[in-house]
């Protein structure tokens, strides 16, 4: 079982490549493993949207996707030559919401990093400040910039000093009620440019301290 990225700024994935031992299959591992893989791309890496596509005649296929939570999206007619003939692709989706997966620290970052670029991209700040607490703090080691304290005072700023640049998060995990990435800049994918460390309550931001390459990070 594997996936892809299908929409990076939309945090979709693209499921396939499920394999099961003969000698295991008829016991439902296949439907315990899909349910893992989907926690983990919604906990653990932060997807917002899983999909996959399956054959109309690989009824066995089917049934596993159902039994697996996945839901009957759309078909797409006749799409492929299989065995002689045109068949069906029976499109299959699950988002977040449908298993009402609590919101981690992982996947809560990896959303501010999303509403941060749409940001530098609009000007609009709004969503991304969404996220944060009434008296949330954020901070920057390496440059001489805040700390800034309420999320009045982090609006004042990205208003008086807008990034300009977007951000990939390279890698991300959890570490005692702490989040720690560590991103780089989109104009140098390849290189490091420092960390997110993210503290949270529920689904809002309360601490967001950024670093710099060379700031001890």
């Amino acid at each position: 079982m594997g996936f892809e990225v299908e929409n990076r700024r939309s945090r979709i994935a693209w499921l396939g490549g499920l394999a099961v031992h003969p000698d295991f299959r008829g016991r439902h591992v296949a439907d315990e493993a899909a349910r893992e893989l989907q926690r983990h791309l919604f906990q653990d890496l932060g997807y917002h949207r899983l999909q996959l596509e399956i054959y109309g005649f690989n009824e066995r296929a089917i049934a596993h996707a159902e039994r697996a939570g996945f839901l009957r999206e759309g078909v797409r007619r006749k799409a492929y030559w299989r065995h002689g003939e045109w068949v069906d692709g029976i499109l299959f989706g699950l988002v977040r919401d449908d298993l009402a997966v609590p919101v981690s620290g992982v996947e809560l970052l990896r959303d501010h990093v999303v509403r941060f670029n749409d940001g530098v991209r609009s000007g609009d700040w709004g969503p991304m400040l969404e996220q944060f607490a009434e008296g949330a703090r954020m901070a920057f080691e390496g440059v001489p910039f805040g700390p800034f304290e309420g999320r009045d005072a982090i609006a004042a700023a990205y208003r008086d000093q807008p990034p300009d640049d977007e951000i990939e998060i390279l890698d991300a995990k959890e570490r005692d009620d702490e989040v720690i990435a560590r991103y780089a800049w989109a104009a140098e994918t390849d290189r490091e440019a420092g960390e997110l460390r993210l503290r949270c309550a529920g689904e809002r931001i309360v601490e967001l301290v950024v670093t710099f390459t060379g700031s001890g990070s």
